[in-house]
């Protein structure tokens, strides 16, 4: 498969996430290539919409196509939030934060009433984690703790370092981001309680109960929309 076909087929799937913009007010945006695919297709549509945007970087390309966003703190809830991954299971158990934004990123899916996922078929992977590591934040004066702590679970830690530096990437909200993977054989919801469970950890990007709507695009031109909110209690 080609770039380009890769593109189509994520600019097919923003395309049908159109349809369920119509009633939105205030909308959640996510992080990332596909976010900014996006964003270039549904300009007319948010033009008159309340946007938050989980990262600097989705700031400054929405304000760059002339859409105006609004900063977090003035919002208590969205209506729909839009976003994609990195690996989706097939129980729509995802692995987020290749850009590092995977704390805002799920405050803000967490606070939506309908959250959707737009990626291409290439994300799609039997078990998350599949091939991408875990990416986690971690308060930085606690990182080399964290660490230690997560290498004696089993852990293999990888801290992420920006090209060309020594220091460790740090996110828009001051974490440092390490990228682990965990012991062979263990579940994703073992992995995420395992996580949520280490003091200085702030966030992971495991993704587990979160996604009501998978928008797929297909490299053949189809698109394919997968609904998981009927099969679990509403948070």
């Amino acid at each position: 498969m080609s770039k380009e076909e890769v593109e189509i087929a994520r600019r097919n799937a923003s395309i049908r996430v159109l349809e369920f913009l119509d009633t939105a007010r205030v909308v959640g945006l996510g992080t990332g290539s596909t976010v900014e695919t996006f964003l270039r297709t549904a300009i007319d549509k948010l033009a008159d919409k309340v946007l938050v945007a989980s990262s600097i970087d989705t700031v400054i390309t929405a304000r760059s196509l002339g859409l105006a966003v609004t900063d977090s703190i003035s919002v208590d809830r969205l209506d729909i939030y839009i976003d994609s991954a990195d690996e989706v299971d097939p129980l729509g158990r995802m692995v987020k934060g290749g850009g590092g934004a995977m704390t805002m990123e799920k405050i803000l899916t967490s606070a939506a009433t309908l959250r959707v996922f737009i990626i291409d078929e290439l994300k799609l992977v039997p078990r998350v984690p599949y091939m991408k590591p875990i990416p986690v934040e971690v308060v930085p004066r606690a990182l080399s703790i964290v660490k230690k702590k997560l290498e004696d679970m089993g852990f293999t830690c990888q801290l992420r370092i920006p090209q060309g530096k020594r220091a460790p990437v740090i996110s828009d909200l001051g974490g440092a981001i390490i990228d682990v993977s965990p012991p062979r054989g263990w579940e994703p919801e073992t992995i995420s309680q395992t996580l949520d469970s280490v003091p200085g950890i702030v966030e992971h990007g495991l993704f587990i109960g979160y996604t009501d709507i998978l928008v797929i695009g297909k490299l053949d031109g189809k698109v394919e929309v997968v609904t998981y909110r009927n099969i679990r209690a509403r948070p």
